[in-house]
């Protein structure tokens, strides 16, 4: 590790605080490294008081990947200029339901960053889970089961969830990308190698080998299961807060309880099918290989 670097935990199943790094710098490659393995670690890690440009927001995602300005309709060919900066206020309880980013798609993102611009002056604050800790915790009988299995994972109830915004944001998504696809119900880590669930309740629908009563009582349980607290931490956010989580491995929540203006900058880096290699690497290396 950098010698300058903390590392925090949260929990003790997720989430880390990292100190000693200003974004507004290119980040040396042992810190990179060491940021993501702090992000393997942890699933999802912090940096505070990031009052850091578009510009260096981008520069700092390309030590992970390819950013996109969003996943639905993001391409290689966006650069920071692409992002907006958005306010959530207005769609938040489409996103107040435990996920991970837009399984809906056939490849969603392997990894997502958002940074605080204005906050609310209470409430607003984001969750997230450890899904590989609830894995983990599942027992053998049902292990044997599930792993396998497929599910399908819907863009449906999001979009209803979004009400007057629903067509403007159905428009954009359907443009290039299917209503619902098929995914594993277990996933490999491809770089950790630990398994962990890859449903949720924002998105996952049926579970395609059983039958539609056997289906809703598995799904019904892993997504109880699943969200226990122990799997959990809950953010407070400031002014310039930053993080990046791991979108393999954990799901998030965002808490809809403020009626002001929630200002985010939102990237994700570019995925894969689930179930396919990736990895977070700088984006030259990955252009590379």
């Amino acid at each position: 590790m950098s010698a300058n670097i903390t590392i925090d935990r949260i929990t003790g199943s997720i989430g880390a605080v990292i100190g000693g790094v200003d974004l507004c710098n290119p980040l040396p490659g042992e810190t990179v490294e060491t940021l993501h393995q702090g992000i393997l670690d942890h699933g999802v890690i912090f940096f505070r008081d990031q009052d850091i440009t578009m510009e260096q927001y981008w520069r700092f995602m390309e030590n992970f990947g390819q950013p996109h300005k969003e996943e639905s309709t993001g391409t290689d060919d966006d650069g920071p200029e692409d992002v907006q900066t958005g306010d959530l206020s207005f769609t938040r309880y489409a996103t107040a339901v435990w996920h991970a980013d837009t399984t809906s798609l056939a490849q969603p993102p392997i990894a997502t960053a958002l940074r605080a611009v204005e906050v609310p002056p209470f409430g607003g604050d984001t969750c997230w889970l450890n899904t590989t800790a609830a894995w983990d915790a599942l027992d053998e009988p049902m292990k044997k089961m599930l792993d396998g299995l497929t599910a399908v994972h819907s863009i449906q109830d999001t979009v209803e969830r979004m009400a007057e915004y629903a067509g403007a944001f159905f428009e954009g998504y359907s443009s290039r990308n299917e209503f619902e696809q098929v995914h594993p119900v277990v996933l490999t880590h491809p770089e950790t190698g630990r398994k962990s669930l890859y449903v949720s309740e924002c998105f996952t629908t049926r579970i395609v080998e059983l039958d539609k009563l056997a289906s809703q009582a598995v799904l019904g349980y892993l997504f109880k299961h699943t969200q226990r607290p122990d799997f959990s931490m809950r953010w407070k956010w400031a002014q310039n807060d930053m993080c990046i989580w791991d979108n393999r491995s954990t799901q998030h929540f965002a808490v809809p309880d403020y009626e002001s203006s929630r200002q985010m900058q939102r990237v994700v880096i570019a995925g894969v099918k689930p179930g396919e290699y990736s990895e977070l690497k700088p984006v030259s290396k990955a252009r590379a290989a």
